[in-house]
């Protein structure tokens, strides 16, 4: 790798050739590590030579952004038989094979899942002797599966040794690890890295414009009524419907409201969810939409026609979601779990135990008694997402990639096997 290359070029660019790993099922349809990944290399790219390689096609790439390299995925057949769910954790990718002939002199490890995969992309730099950084997308998602999730002792044991494992292996090699927030030091220690995390967190795009006849025609086609002709509070949830995100909580806590809502759950169905059992119990004045996948000009016309975004997780680290309600001027009630205490405060929003339905009724009974304090909080929520920037998230990552450059060289390791898709 020749001598430290972190000298800043006359035009401020950074002299090293960098690739973007994002790690990530690829049947999943939306991701927001992948999406977190894609949008910081896009404002990475005027500062830096970076390409992208993605398990996924999650988000098409971008005019101005970084090269999208194509990236093989496969499914070895024994696992193919397996359910979804545990299908995900075996996909393997060609990435290895892309950083051993690619001259690159860094990379970026995005996303953690599938987590084999990941600590075979890991081995295969530290084998060409690149050093990479990975940041923190769904550590808190995994540091707590097993509670999340429900394991019995034999999944548990399996979740040990296909996901925890591997992902201690891939942190514990990382030249730095980019936390989210300050949130993600003690699980990033507890994964094995020796170092100090640097701070690196999402930002998050300004809102996209939207014509009022676009905003009806999304509205009509979810047979939503305009806000002027509901008399309560319309509320939002947003995610992939998967356990950690407390789907289950959410429909709990509404069953509990003694108020008119219109409650609006964007995302795919999935089979073990009982989405009729809210609608049976509700009154007339009380109603569900769920919506299935959504476009992002569909996610921004339902934000905007939103009063308050609600967010029952379980599990997560840094949500992109909760900055992007908040971008819309959307209020948020979510659990206070991860970094999203550090995306909220409680002039824009409301932290609540996590896993607690009356918890969550009693904070969106109160905003909805009080619509003025509601619409200040959607004013707050604006201002404080527009601090959360992708330029500044760029320039953190800057910095951490010139400590790493500036390094001396790692001898490269002795070659191991990487084409199997265990660690």
């Amino acid at each position: 790798m020749g001598q430290p290359r972190a000298r800043q070029q006359s035009d401020g660019t950074l002299p090293v050739k960098i690739l973007a790993a994002i790690i990530v099922p690829p049947h999943l349809s939306a991701s927001g590590g992948a999406r977190a990944g894609l949008r910081l290399s896009e404002a990475l790219a005027p500062a830096c030579d970076i390409a992208v390689a993605a398990m996924s096609a999650i988000d098409s790439e971008r005019p101005g952004g970084p090269p999208r390299l194509p990236v093989r995925t496969r499914l070895p057949q024994p696992f193919a038989l397996l359910p979804a769910r545990y299908r995900a954790l075996f996909y393997t990718s060609d990435i290895a094979a892309l950083i051993r002939r690619g001259g690159y002199d860094l990379v970026h490890l995005h996303n953690p899942m599938p987590a084999l995969e990941l600590a075979r992309v890991a081995r295969a730099c530290r084998a060409a002797g690149v050093p990479y950084v990975v940041s923190t997308h769904g550590f808190n998602e995994l540091a707590r599966g097993g509670e999340v999730y429900g394991l019995g002792l034999l999944r548990r044991l399996a979740w040990h040794f296909c996901v925890h494992r591997p992902v201690s292996r891939a942190v514990s090699g990382a030249a730095a690890v980019f936390a989210l927030s300050p949130a993600d030091f003690p699980l990033v220690g507890g994964f094995g890295f020796a170092g100090t995390p640097s701070v690196v967190p999402n930002g998050v795009d300004p809102p996209a414009p939207l014509s009022a006849l676009a905003q009806r025609t999304i509205l009509q086609r979810f047979e939503l009524p305009r806000r002027e002709d509901f008399p309560g509070i319309t509320c939002m949830f947003l995610a992939n419907h998967t356990p950690n995100k407390g789907v289950p909580v959410l429909f709990d806590a509404f069953a509990r409201l003694d108020c008119p809502y219109l409650l609006i759950v964007g995302g795919e169905r999935r089979p073990e969810i009982d989405y009729d059992r809210l609608a049976r119990t509700a009154r007339p004045d009380q109603r569900i939409v769920v919506t299935g996948r959504l476009s992002d000009e569909e996610v921004g016309a339902l934000l905007r026609r939103s009063d308050l975004f609600v967010f029952p997780t379980l599990a997560d680290t840094f949500p992109l979601v909760v900055l992007e309600a908040m971008a819309h001027g959307v209020p948020v009630v979510a659990s206070d779990v991860g970094g999203i205490a550090h995306q909220l405060d409680e002039d824009c929003g409301r932290l609540v135990p996590a896993g607690d339905p009356a918890a969550l009724a009693a904070a969106v009974a109160e905003l909805a008694a009080d619509p003025p304090r509601l619409r200040a909080m959607g004013r707050q929520a604006r201002r404080r997402a527009s601090r959360f920037t992708w330029q500044a998230a760029a320039e953190a990552a800057l910095q951490g990639y010139r400590r790493v450059c500036a390094e001396p060289p790692r001898a490269a390791a002795r070659p191991l096997a990487v084409s199997g898709a265990a660690p």
